[in-house]
């Protein structure tokens, strides 16, 4: 029969396993008032930090260290000064010595605790801290090994998605995503116990969906991830996965929510990890330049021109002001300091335009065909997209013909993707490719990309799709009304029409692309009131010569 003592401590890790921290604070308080023990100390000190609490937390994960320490006990002391004090002193106090310091001392404590499964946490720890992809790899790839071994599937799986994000990190998009939903599918489906894995595990799903602009994939896991980001159980995870989730948001088009889940994240940053609140920030800076509040941009990335993840939106903040040489500069450095990475296609992106704003139509080329070789190592449309987009803007501003394939390409990949501010771009960018060949389809183009701009509230861009249409002739910020004449081209596409051919055979047939067709045939149905080719078929077959 257990002793008073020993019950306190079984109901307080009962209460923590249920995710109950209230009830296991007052069972581990009591029991340490009563035998200020190590495991009293480290129970309560679980309980306070996946509270909220980080202060009390740090103060009595030092106490257990210490007590455990007096006892010569070195496997969960190495754990405590890697896993926890290391974390907490870095994201809570921002005092990179001391997490420093509590990560060495957990490394050398897990050497002379052997195979354990302390050991594998610390290995973990060091993933986390470490900015070496080969090393998170190796250090994954031991916490992995200890957690098949040892049968402790929360280490196994939390490893598993460690090594996926290592993978995704280093190019390897397909292979290191497959390990990390492995890791959540394990993680729904309660092979995961510890809610500090389970949220790391959420939280590196999250984060490589953002890294890869994966839009699609992360809608799939969003509801799962959602949910448990809200989940009053863990008092950090809905900072940082909220984080990663605005930031999907985003690229998604869902803007009032991503900035509901921003606001929230700093909010959530401020009450604990405030050491990590920049990312946040950040986020909601690009949300505001998307939207054309440049102002408020500028104000939320105040003091942090060194901060790598700051450096795109702080250059579309330069180049939206005119700094085109500043924003160069920034870019360039941040490039450089990337190590080679196949992640950089949306900063290369942005240099390219940088570039092309300069009139350096050579190096924006050269970066087009960069984000190509990127598309291929990575596998992502999404790059792809990015590199169409940028080797359209650069035939255009040679006055090539070849940039409207290339456009129209970006358009219908970025649309594939899920990101919708990039397919208005790149539609408007298309417009004006079309102005010289194909007015009405221009005109198309514009309003389309007025229509999806106004919609998703980003205001430069309306107002440049806007300034467009007035350019072309049309005053108005709503498309013609149905019912006008045919012009001649569509007229010509009627026929064809009535012929039975496709759009491709069309296309063919009058030496334009089968995007403008598909533009005529819209336009047609438009102003003769009907739904369907089929319809116009009919209606052109009676009434118009076929020769």
């Amino acid at each position: 029969m257990a002793s008073a003592m020993e019950q306190l401590l079984i109901d307080g890790r009962n209460a923590l396993d249920s995710g109950d921290w209230m009830s296991a604070r007052q069972h581990f308080t009591l029991a340490l008032k009563s035998q200020p023990g190590p495991e009293a100390a480290y129970g309560l000190a679980r309980a306070v930090e996946w509270a909220g609490d980080f202060a009390a937390a740090i103060g009595l994960y030092e106490k257990a260290f210490v007590l455990y320490r007096r006892r010569g006990e070195v496997r969960l002391p190495a754990l405590i000064a890697a896993r926890e004090l290391s974390f907490l002193y870095g994201a809570v106090c921002g005092n990179s010595a001391a997490a420093n310091g509590w990560m060495a001392r957990g490394e050398t404590l897990a050497d002379a605790a052997g195979d354990c499964v302390e050991t594998g946490w610390v290995h973990l720890a060091a993933c986390l801290a470490s900015g070496d992809l080969q090393a998170m790899r190796s250090h994954a790839a031991v916490a992995s090994e200890l957690g098949r071994r040892l049968g402790n599937q929360d280490l196994e799986l939390c490893a598993r998605s460690y090594t996926g994000l290592a993978l995704v990190l280093g190019g390897r998009i397909s292979a290191g995503m497959r390990l990390i939903d492995e890791a959540a599918a394990g993680a729904l489906a309660g092979e995961v116990r510890d809610y500090q894995a389970a949220g790391e595990i959420f939280c590196k799903m999250l984060l490589c969906s953002e890294l890869t602009l994966d839009v699609q994939r992360a809608r799939q896991w969003m509801d799962v991830a959602a949910g448990f980001g809200r989940s009053e159980h863990a008092a950090w995870v809905p900072a940082v996965c909220g984080m990663h989730y605005g930031g999907i948001l985003i690229a998604a088009g869902e803007w009032p929510e991503a900035e509901r889940r921003l606001v929230t994240a700093i909010a959530d940053y401020d009450g604990g990890f405030r050491a990590l609140r920049a990312g946040a920030v950040v986020r909601l800076a690009d949300l505001r330049l998307r939207q054309g509040r440049l102002g408020e941009a500028a104000v939320l990335l105040e003091g942090s021109d060194t901060d790598a993840a700051a450096a795109r939106p702080l250059a579309q903040l330069r180049l939206a002001n005119g700094d085109a040489s500043g924003a160069a500069s920034l870019l360039r450095q941040q490039l450089a300091a990337s190590g080679g990475s196949l992640l950089t296609a949306p900063e290369t992106a942005v240099l390219a335009e940088v570039y092309l704003a300069l009139g350096d139509r050579e190096r924006a080329a050269g970066l087009a065909c960069e984000m190509g070789v990127l598309a291929a190592a990575t596998g992502l449309v999404q790059y792809r997209a990015l590199a169409d987009f940028t080797l359209g803007l650069c035939a255009a501003a040679r006055g090539d013909a070849a940039a409207i394939p290339h456009l129209e390409a970006a358009s219908a990949e970025f649309k594939a993707a899920g990101l919708p501010l990039e397919h208005v771009r790149s539609r408007l960018a298309l417009a004006r490719a079309l102005i010289a060949v194909e007015p009405p389809s221009a005109a198309a183009e514009a309003f389309a990309a007025l229509h999806d701009s106004e919609r998703l509230g980003a205001a430069r861009d309306a107002d440049a799709a806007a300034l467009l249409l007035r350019q072309l002739g049309h005053h108005s910020r709503s498309a013609p009304r149905p019912g006008g004449p045919l012009t001649r081209r569509e007229e010509e596409v009627l026929r064809l029409i009535a012929e039975g051919l496709s759009n491709s055979q069309i296309a063919a047939r009058l030496f334009i692309s089968k995007r403008t067709v598909e533009h005529h045939v819209g336009s047609i149905l438009a102003k003769l009131g009907l739904a369907t080719r089929a319809e116009a078929q009919a209606h052109a077959s009676p009434k118009m010569p076929l020769v």
